[in-house]
């Protein structure tokens, strides 16, 4: 289920404490600051290129951990079918109960939708690009390295999953604590299709495929609702 590690070494520690506990720390800040109406909203498109180029920060941080550890994260062998199923129905059961929750958050003004919502071609292709590297990345991250680590930590399936469950949504704190907690359901959900398939790949597909939707959804949503705020209308626009 997780790649099995056999001691700790000095590249794991950090990764236990910088995505189990600085990463969290550093997203619950940052949401703080983000729900003051007073601050202004970031630009959208900068914000996506920030965002890819964190990515590819923090998965080849996690590539170099994974393999000072001997951490096996690709095996050759193709997913069951059964775990292939089980992603499709996780993917299709996600749009269908989240797309109320994309409307009413658009009809809102909700003001975090400012940062899902690509306006035109050059924010959808960064918005891919950045869906595409969060599906991977984070995998690698919380349902590969730091899972293998935490499960070498805690000699506990359950905790482990628990432990990466709770950081990942926390990491996404700036969504509301809200969203956090349906991302954390998020997260269970990733590692049951990890423990399924015997390796990442099914849970990547999923994840690639449903950030890809959600954003193409709010950019359509914000279209035909009327929410285009640009970057630099007041922030107390989008309440």
């Amino acid at each position: 289920m997780f790649p099995y590690v056999y001691e700790i070494n000095f590249g794991g520690w950090f990764h236990l404490l910088y995505f189990g506990l600085i990463i969290p720390g550093m997203a619950i800040s940052q949401a703080r600051k983000f729900s003051d109406l007073q601050k202004p909203l970031p630009n959208r498109l900068r914000h996506f290129q920030r965002t890819v180029f964190m990515l590819v920060f923090f998965g080849a941080i996690s590539l170099f951990i994974a393999r000072s550890e001997w951490m096996e994260l690709f095996p050759r062998a193709i997913p069951p079918w059964r775990a292939m199923l089980a992603g499709i129905l996780m993917f299709a059961v996600a749009v269908v109960l989240m797309r109320p929750r994309w409307r009413r958050a658009v009809e809102r003004r909700t003001r975090v939708v400012h940062l899902f919502m690509p306006a035109n071609a050059t924010e959808r292709v960064w918005w891919i690009a950045v869906a595409v590297l969060a599906g991977i990345s984070e995998e690698i991250t919380w349902r590969g390295v730091q899972a293998g680590l935490a499960m070498a930590l805690t000699r506990s399936v359950l905790v482990a999953i628990l432990f990466c469950s709770i950081s990942f949504s926390a990491g996404h704190m700036i969504q509301g604590w809200k969203s956090a907690a349906v991302i954390f359901v998020f997260a269970l959900s990733f590692h049951a299709l990890v423990w399924l398939s015997g390796s990442l790949y099914v849970a990547m597909a999923v994840h690639i495929a449903y950030d890809v939707t959600a954003g193409i959804s709010y950019g359509r949503l914000g279209r035909e609702l009327g929410y285009q705020l640009d970057p630099g209308e007041s922030p107390i626009a989008a309440g």
